[in-house]
């Protein structure tokens, strides 16, 4: 789902093998080997510089430095402003990781439909959840993994049984991996005080979350610390972990907020798109899909991609708050690049969405 520019398609290239390279570690201690698709990104980079007569990168090292040291607007490339911010980076300095941003590139230069592409796993749990006539487990597990982004052994027992994950308690185990040793400080890991994520150190001596929503109010700050011999397993991978559970904290956050009279709410209806299904007065209001993107113009393709290939679009998109606050052109943007020829979607905030749901309630209790 990349734009049909030759250079819009070679920063996918790079984004989507920078990605590739932290599958395997820490990009700032890097390694070979390495995949061949790192190896074919660099190839075509510098190729693309000599054409241009710019000084490429000497090697996927060079390649990985041009990621934390260069932003987006002194890249040899000829990009959409409107689309790739000019201070943007692909590699956040501090923690050696892709950044969300570079995250969303390789993920739409990846596939034709990038929401369906990082949530097909859901897909395949709703199939089973339904096909075992137990539809409510499928929500159930969405929460669990919402909830929790890292599990000691113990703790991975515990949810097991607090929780009727019915046909899909075998499959929890497949969504977890053991943690790296990047995560361990002084024998523990210390996850995310605001989301549960673990934490990487930095060299300045802070922590750094994966996830930009912990950052926006302010420094991270760690929870209390996990003993490393507790088997300590964290969600996998990086992109479940930004484009499915992450933004799940977003889901629970608004059901909770929508306890209000005559109003009903269901959590990842099995058999139905969108994370929340609304009633207010036992009628069908909304079904409303929640996302929470750092790239407004690369979400709004994204939902126009997954509108051309369901041929409707019947989701209000509801995006995490967060979000909007830090840009008040954000939901514009999402509108511009998601328009199709069948309209503009719909698009609004967590406020404004649960507002409206507030409002209808309170309608209905006069009517």
């Amino acid at each position: 789902m990349i734009g049909d520019s030759q250079d819009e398609g070679l920063l996918g290239a790079v984004a989507s093998a920078l990605v590739a390279i932290d599958e395997l570690q820490n990009l700032t201690m890097f390694q070979m080997p390495y995949p061949s698709s790192v190896q074919r990104a660099l190839d075509k980079i510098v190729l693309h510089c000599l054409y241009q007569g710019a000084l490429p990168p000497g090697s996927v090292a060079a390649l990985v430095r041009w990621g934390y040291e260069r932003p987006l607007g002194t890249w040899p490339l000829m990009l959409d402003t409107g689309i790739y911010p000019v201070d943007g980076f692909l590699i956040d300095e501090e923690s050696g990781s892709p950044t969300e941003l570079c995250h969303e590139i390789a993920l739409c230069a990846e596939t034709d439909n990038p929401l369906w592409e990082a949530s097909h796993r859901m897909a395949t749990l709703a199939a089973l959840a339904t096909e075992r006539g137990q539809d409510s487990t499928f929500g159930t597990m969405r929460s669990v993994l919402a909830k929790h982004p890292m599990l000691t052994n113990e703790l991975f027992n515990a949810v097991r049984f607090a929780n009727n994950l019915g046909a899909l308690e075998k499959r929890l185990g497949e969504f977890y991996q053991k943690i790296g040793p990047e995560y361990e400080v002084d024998g523990a890991v210390f996850p995310c005080a605001h989301c549960g994520t673990p934490l990487l150190p930095t060299d300045a001596g802070s922590w750094w979350c994966e996830r930009e929503e912990c950052s926006a109010g302010g420094p991270v700050s760690p929870d209390d610390p996990v003993d490393w011999d507790a088997k300590v397993s964290i969600q996998t991978d990086r992109r479940h972990r930004q484009f499915v559970s992450g933004p799940g904290r977003a889901v629970l956050r608004i059901a909770s907020s929508l306890a209000l009279p005559r109003v009903t709410v269901r959590l990842w209806p099995a058999q139905s798109p969108g994370d929340l299904r609304v009633k207010v007065a036992d009628v069908l209001k909304w079904t409303a899909a929640i996302v929470d993107w750092h790239n407004p113009a690369l979400l709004g393709r994204a939902i126009a991609a997954t509108t051309a290939w369901s041929g409707t679009d019947t989701a209000i998109w509801v995006v995490a708050q967060y979000r909007v606050d830090a840009d008040p052109a954000y939901l514009q943007l999402v509108r511009k690049y998601g328009t199709t020829a069948a309209g503009s979607p719909r698009v609004c905030s967590e406020e404004e969405f649960t507002s409206m749901v507030r409002r209808h309630s309170e309608e209905s209790g006069r009517a």
